[in-house]
């Protein structure tokens, strides 16, 4: 044998010898344990509030990102509001060996103490921040005991005024209506969630009372709570395009998205309170027992300081807008993050007048129904697209004698092809 090939042959026994030690002894290493995402949820259309005094009950996922190797249990615990309101059911959560899903209940304590409206999130007892997180939280509203007469003296006086000119009775529409809808939403987004077409179920209960815009000639509603039975849904769309979006917004190491969450504190594990009304509901032309009903803003949509003034931005050369339409539903939302934003954009601090002059931001209200309603901007043809056009002119109506109250509209946000077309009744139990 050649020295040559000697040595070769020698070196080669040796890298071989080395290369299965190496592997020996990474097989000895123990594997670094990978945390498992909690994932706490409700069923899009579920409402997301129970009342003091009834027995409404939810009933809440919690899904893991992977199945565990063994029987795990998570002890949930409520945070946010003071001990003995609610009651949880089916706690501690079994997750059995080698799922990774599993339920639990929350319903009205009854005890008296509710005189205001609450919200609250879940935790879990004691977790082992090496093994879990959570990756998802649901903010749910306790509402207080519905009145017998929740009127006051002025309303019950407007109330009266309305059936004597019209002959229709608007005291059974106030306080929780059941509804039922649809969300035909068209697909055509970026991000995962907002791909492909899919057709979403609305249920539960919508909070009314008498607005302050009504009159002696014009009654008006107010969506108080879960208008239009969408709160959850509006919740989770401005999540998927914010703080649970890693591939656009929510970059870990660099990016506008980033700026904004560590100048406010925002994050997908921060706790956060979200809650959503439709005010305005003017109920026109009534007659034989039947109204329309007026609920489309239009106009300009400026973002409004504590005092309600346009704010200016010195960057754009105009004043903030949450949108560029002409004509849209004015859901109004009531989010923590953006109220730290907007304090900061009040007090034209210099990161946040930048990051919102060019659409970086956490209001809700510039990522949902950001397109006019009045007339079709996204103008789809559907031959020529090969896609529906769901585009509808915005109508509703009152009817008191069947005891129903429907509506239709179209509505979009930052990540689709096209508008939603959404579909809701309400009806009062007789």
């Amino acid at each position: 044998m050649k020295p040559f090939n000697y040595l070769a042959s020698a070196a080669a026994l040796l890298f071989a010898f080395t290369a299965v030690s190496c592997s020996d002894s990474n097989n000895d290493e123990p594997e670094p344990e990978v945390v498992n995402h909690i994932y706490i949820s409700l069923p899009d259309g579920t409402p997301t509030s129970i009342t003091e005094g009834t027995d409404e009950t939810l009933t809440l996922a919690i899904r893991l990102s992977s199945p565990v190797k063994e029987a795990t249990s998570l002890t949930v615990e409520v945070s946010g509001i003071e001990a003995g309101l609610v009651t949880l059911g089916g706690n501690p959560v079994t997750i059995a060996a080698g799922t990774n899903s599993g339920t639990f209940t929350v319903k009205p304590a009854n005890s008296g103490n509710v005189t205001e409206q609450k919200t609250f999130t879940f935790a879990i007892r004691d977790l082992d921040p090496k093994k879990f997180d959570i990756a998802q939280n649901v903010t749910v509203t306790l509402l207080p005991p519905v009145d017998d007469s929740p009127l006051t003296d002025e309303e019950k006086a407007l109330v009266k005024k309305w059936k004597e000119a019209y002959g229709v009775d608007l005291t059974p529409w106030i306080g929780a209506i059941a509804l039922e809808g649809t969300i035909e939403f068209p697909g055509g987004g970026n991000r995962a969630p907002f791909i492909q077409p899919q057709t979403l179920q609305l249920a539960g209960n919508t909070v009314f009372g008498i607005s302050k815009e009504a009159t002696d000639q014009t009654p008006v509603l107010d969506m108080l709570e879960n208008p239009m039975g969408m709160t959850e849904y509006l919740y989770k769309t401005l999540r998927q395009l914010t703080v649970d979006d890693s591939e656009y917004f929510a970059l870990e190491d660099d990016g506008s998205g980033l700026e904004l969450m560590e100048l406010i504190r925002w994050n997908a594990k921060s706790e956060e309170s979200f809650t959503a009304m439709l005010p305005g509901l003017k109920i026109k032309d009534i007659k034989d027992g039947v109204a329309t009903i007026e609920f489309v803003a239009e106009g300009d949509d400026y973002i409004l300081n504590a005092q309600g003034e346009p704010i200016y931005s010195s960057i754009s050369e105009e004043n903030l807008v949450y949108s560029y339409h002409s004509s849209w539903i004015p859901f109004q939302y009531d989010f923590t993050a953006w109220s730290r934003q907007l304090a900061l954009l009040e007090e034209d601090d210099a990161i946040a007048m930048e990051l919102q002059s060019y659409g970086v931001t956490a209001a809700p209200a510039c990522y949902l129904g950001i397109s006019s309603v009045l007339e079709d901007e996204w103008e789809i043809d559907e031959e020529e697209d090969g896609v529906s056009n769901l585009y509808v002119t915005p109508h509703a109506e009152i009817d008191f004698t069947a005891g129903t109250m429907t509506f239709e509209f179209p509505f979009d946000n930052a990540d689709q092809n096209g508008y939603s077309r959404i579909k809701v009744t309400y009806t009062i139990k007789k």
